[in-house]
């Protein structure tokens, strides 16, 4: 098994981000003696944490314009539903999910830090959630009716899918991503278009002639398909502008904060998503049931993502971000340790899934765990008060 570690912010940083003098709940006032003012960053680091920040909206966006393509795709599929527009909406949909992968070196911050950013959690929940019962969604082999598809009870509705999403177990996955995998590639990754020609009566193996039009799993199938990728539109939409938006509690607490601080953040986030996430994407490969995209296939794919956004947020600013995450004579260790994952990134077989992951682990150790120490919880009350670059 591998080693897992996730070490996270000292409590007092929770007051950060939060609207009142009160800490959030599970933070305690710490007894500690009084840690020195962090003083004026190292020159550049506002800029280039800051720019970490908008580059997660970067991220976004990108990820944003490739799903809104997808759901192109899936509504041209739904109109002529012939196999080489399946295969295109399948394609896409790879598209879509790399991208939104790209974002996963600040997505772990909702893992580091869920006192500050739990909130990400839950978003990442509704846009990626996996694994997922696929009984809970269709028909599957043994079980013919089983699902939302053939649960004629339950209307297709926004509000139906976001009540039933995760309602008794995280499992229980309607939204988002791998909700719409299932549905493009079916449980043995060949799911036929005849699942999606629109159907007028039911078949001779649908014994009941009592459903209507509109409640024959083909065409509940197709309004499923069609809803979950309009829903993914909106999720991905209104986390973007939460991220962007001055106002909003994400952008305010990182922006708030001391840029040192800001940097302890970033580099907990990344060893969260070096020495635990990712390795543990690349444990799951060997389990059918775990990897990732387990219907769609090239399980890989998000873990080349993430590790393209850890590449360009450690490059970020002058100087590069990567020096003040690993300072000093730990900045050459990056760089080296970084040197074999960029070589895999650009030939996937220069390192079998073991020895990546153990590549990750020993990268993530070269961001030092040691960090300016944080302010108190009365340091920290009068920071905000204070502008802040």
């Amino acid at each position: 098994m591998f080693l897992r570690t996730r070490l996270l912010l000292i409590s007092v940083l929770f007051l950060w981000g939060c609207d009142s003098g009160e800490p959030e709940s599970g933070a305690s006032l710490s007894s500690a003696p009084p840690a020195a003012p962090l003083g004026e960053p190292a020159p550049g680091l506002a800029e280039s944490t800051l720019a970490a920040w908008q580059q997660g909206g970067d991220w976004l966006s990108e990820a944003q314009r490739r799903c809104a393509t997808l759901h192109e795709q899936i509504q041209t599929f739904l109109a002529t539903p012939e196999p080489a527009q399946l295969e295109s909406a399948r394609a896409r949909w790879h598209e879509c999910h790399n991208g939104w992968h790209r974002l996963d070196p600040l997505l772990a911050l909702a893992d580091s830090n869920p006192g500050l950013f739990g909130d990400l959690g839950r978003v990442r929940f509704a846009i990626d959630a996996h694994p997922l019962q696929p009984g809970y969604l269709d028909s599957i082999d043994g079980y013919p009716y089983s699902g939302i598809v053939n649960d004629i009870t339950l209307a297709i509705t926004a509000r139906t899918l976001r009540d039933q999403h995760g309602l008794t177990d995280d499992s229980d996955v309607v939204l988002g991503l791998h909700a719409l995998e299932f549905l493009l590639w079916g449980e043995q990754g060949k799911r036929p278009v005849e699942d999606y020609t629109h159907q007028i009566e039911p078949r001779d193996e649908q014994l009941s002639d009592e459903l209507t039009e509109g409640q024959l799993p083909n065409n509940r199938r197709r309004e499923l398909l069609r809803l979950i990728s309009q829903l993914l539109q909106d999720d991905l939409a209104a986390t973007r502008e939460r991220w962007l938006a001055s106002e909003d509690r994400w952008y305010r607490t990182y922006r708030n904060l001391h840029p040192a601080s800001r940097v302890a953040l970033l580099r907990e986030a990344l060893r969260a998503l070096l020495q635990d996430t990712l390795p543990t994407a690349l444990e799951a490969e060997a389990d059918s049931e775990q990897v990732h995209s387990r219907f769609a296939g090239q399980p890989l794919q998000p873990v080349a993502s993430a590790l393209k956004g850890v590449g360009e947020l450690a490059n970020i600013g002058e100087p590069p971000l990567k020096t003040s995450l690993a300072p000093g004579e730990k900045t050459q260790r990056w760089n080296q340790g970084w040197g074999p994952v960029e070589q895999w990134l650009d030939n996937r077989e220069h390192l079998t899934p073991s020895a990546l992951a153990e590549a990750l682990l020993q990268l993530g150790e070269t961001l030092n765990p040691e960090m300016v120490t944080p302010p108190t919880l009365t340091e920290a009350s009068q920071e905000q008060k204070r502008p802040r670059q």
